[in-house]
């Protein structure tokens, strides 16, 4: 459990917020089902599930999403001199 709060924390710095919850919430859905069946099985599926979960999102970080309303301008440079200095514009 406390490598699980360890990686989610880690998911959750590298972009992923909120979203870094849903395994670690899965897990623990798994683990109170599995309790309550008396299986090992089920609970310990989720936290497999978990870590391959976790360990993706650490490993690919989560892509920004593209502002298409505000497209952005590249602002030009000031070409040098012939003195060899930028001519303040």
């Amino acid at each position: 459990m406390i490598i699980e709060a360890i990686l989610t924390s880690i998911a959750w710095r590298k972009g992923w917020g909120p979203v870094a919850l849903l395994p670690l919430a899965f897990a623990i859905l798994l683990g109170l089902i599995g309790g309550a069946e008396h299986s090992l099985a089920i609970g310990l599926f989720g936290d497999v599930v978990c870590y391959v979960a976790l360990i993706s999102m650490i490993v690919k970080a989560r892509k920004k999403a593209d502002n298409a309303a505000a497209p952005a301008v590249a602002t030009p440079t000031p070409e040098p001199s012939a003195f060899g200095h930028r001519d303040a514009a």
